[in-house]
Formats: structure tokens, sequence, C-alpha cells
């Protein structure tokens, strides 16, 4: 990690274009057939709440204030302390330690979910479906709903196939904010916007010389949060520039390199969650 670090301190991270995403590049449908180590050590790594990490965080789903754009509501099995695996958590510090130089911090949305959980955000994504669909069939609400989260309908906690990336405590939705005033920075969409501007490449591709400053802003903040959990061994998911994965199949998946082994599988839910 201390190479993370000397790369902050020595070139902008805000500088650095992120990769151009491939046409056709994978989604939440495509990585379920990526076997798991759940043999692995770090398979039995237990699930933690990432504020005894010192790590910043407010979880999304459980908000009841209705400033959680875009559902504007609470979900009811939604928890206010958001978990994940020890050694992710871990690696989440360590990228705290490479942001410093630019006096901002991450700001954890949404971690491991138990598997009510992911039903709950999967029906409100067929939902919208149904919305912006003209007259769509059942099968093209879960195309949709598929690209934005994990399908929990054959979920079977003996198969690894049917198992959300959220529900192994791998997967985690982020954001960054300033350490001076803990205000978040600006990235040009809401969490969970469901549109080509939360594609985590979107300002790269509509890079112009005429562009205003915010949006120079939101491109310079993707560019930092990319690059700096990326640099830690993170994969990005290419359709959402807040998720990220460590140790899970859609890591293997979004990152291209099939020499990876996924040791993350599903976790039940802690009881004092």
């Amino acid at each position: 990690m201390v190479a993370s670090v000397d790369a902050c301190l020595n070139e902008d991270l805000r500088l650095t274009a992120i990769p151009l995403r491939k046409e056709g590049a994978a989604s939440a449908h495509d990585y379920h057939d990526v076997e798991i180590a759940l043999q692995h050590e770090l398979g039995a790594d237990p699930l933690v709440d990432v504020r005894e990490l010192g790590l910043a965080s407010d979880s999304i789903y459980a908000r009841d204030d209705g400033l959680n754009a875009p559902y504007f509501k609470k979900f009811h099995t939604a928890s206010k302390k958001i978990y994940l695996r020890h050694a992710v958590a871990k690696k989440l510090v360590d990228v705290n330690q490479a942001l410093e130089p630019y006096q901002v911090e991450l700001y954890l949305l949404d971690g491991y979910r138990p598997i009510e959980l992911q039903v709950e955000v999967w029906d409100d994504f067929v939902e919208q479906a149904r919305r912006v669909l003209p007259n769509p069939t059942e099968d093209e609400c879960a195309r949709y709903a598929g690209y934005y989260c994990s399908d929990p309908r054959s979920f079977d906690e003996s198969n690894f196939k049917t198992w959300p990336t959220h529900s192994t405590g791998g997967a985690i939705d982020l954001s960054l904010r300033a350490i001076a005033n803990k205000e978040p920075l600006f990235f040009g969409s809401i969490f969970d916007d469901a549109t080509e501007i939360s594609y985590t490449d979107h300002f790269e591709r509509n890079e112009s010389k005429n562009d205003g400053a915010s949006i120079v802003e939101a491109r310079r903040n993707r560019r930092l949060l990319y690059w700096v959990m990326t640099n830690a061994g993170f994969a990005n998911y290419p359709y959402e520039w807040w998720h990220f994965d460590w140790g899970t199949q859609m890591w293997v998946v979004n990152s291209g390199d099939y020499s990876r082994v996924p040791v993350f599988g599903y976790a039940k839910r802690p009881a004092a969650m």
C-alpha cells in the first residue's frame, strides 16, 4: 500500500483519464459462474461495522429523512450500520491514507446486504423499469434491473451461482467527502441513478474544451475515486461510478483478470445488524 500512497504524493490522480468501458462490458448479470475458493482462509473473514475502523458512513437505504434520492424512503430491512468483510474494511483504511494529500476521505453509502434487503432493492428497480420502459415484459424489467442490482430471485444459500455480490460483504458503494467540513464531493449524478450518467466513464466519453466547471469537477472526482480504489486492488463496476468489489466474483469479472480467485461467498446477517 505504500506505493499507492507515494503515487498520490507524486502525481495528481485527478488528471489521469478513466479507461473507457468496452462495448458489452460485463454487468451484474454476468459473474455468477465464477467459482469461489470457499476454503480459502479469508472465506471465514468476519463482517465488521465499518465505524469500528474509523470509516465515515451513512447507510443510504436506512435513511428515514427523505433525503436519500432517488428513493426518498427508508427500506424496511436496511440497517443504519454498514458492514464489510474485515479484510475489505482494512483496505479502505489504507485507501484513506492515500487520500490524505487531497484532503478528502471515503464516504461509505452501502456495503453488505442481507438477502432481504437485496430483494427490496431489486423490486424497486423492477418497478422503475415498469415506469420508464414502454410496455415492458417481465424479462425486460429484469434485464433493466440487472444492470444496477444483482438478481436475488433464485437465491439458494447452497448455490454460489445465486449469491448477490453485496450479500458477500466484499462489495461496497461509496463516494468521497471533504475532511474539513464533511461535505460530499460532486460526482455529476446521484447514487443509484439508473441512467448512463452513472457510468463511470461518462464524463470521459463526453469530454469537451467547453465543459463547465461542474462537469470538470465531476470528472476529476470520479478519476480520483476510481484510481485510488483500483490502485488498492479493488475493481470498479463500469455502470456505477460508486461501486467497487474486492474478493468477490464481480471483482474477477470487472477487473478482467481471471487469474484472480474470489474468496467471499454468501454471508449471513450479523446478529448486531
